[in-house]
């Protein structure tokens, strides 16, 4: 009898093992947080071989793109560790959703995932354009190279009419598609459907290496991506249907430091621009306010004197351009600065292996390696002196990405003949977020976009395409 029992035991234990492993978590999950003092949308990709996981994850909102996790199963329960933020996630499957905690700190907060970034999302504006089998327009799948790198996109044309003004639409950072689809918000499927309506041509294009671009990687230096969207500008000169002295950029966030670029170095190609949400001041002070605002935000205080540390380092990567001087830079500034050193004596304490200068140099190389300095060094004035054709910038003024009070400022300064629009109660999506703690839900926002901001946009367009001496 005990050995009956004993083989039924591990018969069972043998079962529901095999049960636990058969799982399957493979996939792109998508999803925001619940219940807490602020939302953050995560996403996590899971690759699983057998009993081996690996996990890279992305907040969206910080603009933090592959990090590195790791996970383990006890039982039906998926347990995500994200050392680099001090944050876990457990979760078991649900059908087709994960269902689970988000902890961080203190603070725990339900976080519901799928593999379909558009599930259970309502988006009533377009799901409107979608529904209406009538439009006064007709879309095209187009194809363009910019060497090669092949760029897939949509062309959107008015039925009635020729030699329509054109706009090419630009998407911002991370790994978009052609309608910047962020949690089933479509804004530029909505940009396209309103200027079309208002006949124009409008190209809008999956980034390199993203849906059915090949190519490159949407993480290229900000020089190539301006690239792309030169040629993509060049493919709609060249239609028949448009007037080829009237094709101009409407770039969001990364795509308005885009359409600057492009206006101030092609002004005989780039008729019109706007800015929306687009960047005025260097890159490495923008850098730093979103950074402080968003970990406020989600209730992470860094001390005066950690805050302090991360000012200096982006100050110093951020102004200088001499290789040699900005290592020599960065070795005085880490010697002399107690919060680093302190830091350094932790590290060293917990393995000896290590030596102060191996941590050092790996500090310094990490930090000042060339894609990063290229970011940080980036001044928008530089280009935005040089803008001559008309330009329209906007803004939310609850953008806590994009400062619109410092952006917009700057803008302003250096483009004096610009129209500068800033919204109350608008994010960085130009979505309504009225209510303090959905400044930074983006997912659970059912408006994509205000249907002000569209309207301005288009009438502005329309009046400096159409009537360029009004």
């Amino acid at each position: 009898m005990k050995g009956i029992l004993i083989s039924s035991l591990l018969t069972i234990v043998m079962a529901v093992n095999g049960l636990a492993q058969s799982t399957n978590y493979s996939g792109t999950w998508y999803g925001t947080t619940e219940g807490g003092p602020f939302s953050m949308t995560y996403v996590f990709h899971i690759e699983q071989d057998g009993d081996s996981i690996t996990v890279k994850w992305d907040s969206p909102l910080q603009k933090a793109y592959g990090l590195d996790a790791t996970a383990t199963v006890t039982g039906d329960t998926l347990c995500i560790d994200m050392a680099i933020v001090e944050a876990s996630y457990s979760a078991t499957l649900a059908g087709d959703r994960l269902d689970g905690m988000f902890s961080q700190g203190d603070k725990f907060m339900r976080l519901r995932m799928t593999q379909n970034p558009d599930a259970a999302a309502e988006r009533p504006q377009e799901a409107l354009v979608l529904a209406d089998t009538n439009k006064p327009y007709h879309s095209e799948e187009v194809t363009f190279s910019n060497g090669d790198i092949t760029l897939a996109g949509t062309l959107t044309l008015p039925d009635a009419g020729s030699r329509f003004p054109a706009v090419v639409l630009l998407v911002g950072s991370g790994s978009l598609d052609r309608d910047e689809n962020i949690f089933g918000h479509k804004g530029h499927l909505l940009l396209a459907d309103a200027l079309s309506r208002h006949g124009f041509a409008v190209l809008r294009y999956d980034k390199r290496g993203v849906g059915a671009s090949t190519g490159g990687k949407c993480t290229d230096p900000v020089e190539d991506l301006a690239a792309d969207a030169m040629a993509a500008v060049r493919y709609v000169a060249a239609r028949p249907e448009v007037d080829n002295s009237q094709v101009g950029i409407v770039g969001h966030s990364e795509g308005g430091i885009i359409a600057i670029m492009n206006a101030a170095q092609y002004p005989d190609e780039v008729a019109y621009i706007v800015s929306m949400a687009g960047v005025g001041v260097p890159t490495y002070q923008y850098a730093l306010k979103q950074d402080k605002v968003i970990t406020s935000m989600m209730g992470v205080e860094k001390d005066e004197a950690e805050q302090r540390f991360y000012e200096q380092m982006y100050t110093i990567i951020g102004t200088e351009t001499d290789s040699t001087a900005l290592r020599q830079r960065m070795l005085d500034f880490m010697e002399n600065d107690a919060f680093y050193q302190k830091k350094l004596e932790a590290m060293l304490a917990a393995d000896t292996s290590y030596t102060a200068s191996m941590i050092n140099e790996a500090m310094i190389e990490q930090s000042t390696n060339a894609q990063t300095c290229k970011l940080l060094q980036y001044d928008p004035s530089v280009n935005l002196k040089r803008v001559k054709c008309p330009m329209l910038a906007v803004n939310g003024m609850l953008d806590f990405q994009v400062d619109y009070e410092d952006n917009l400022g700057a803008i302003s300064r250096y483009v004096p003949h610009a129209t500068i629009k800033a919204y109350e109660n608008l994010n960085h999506l130009f979505q309504d977020c009225s209510m303090e703690d959905s400044r930074l839900n983006y997912a659970g926002i059912k408006q994509t976009m205000s249907p002000l901001v569209l309207e301005d946009v288009v009438n502005w367009l329309y009046d400096t395409a159409y009537h360029p001496n009004k």
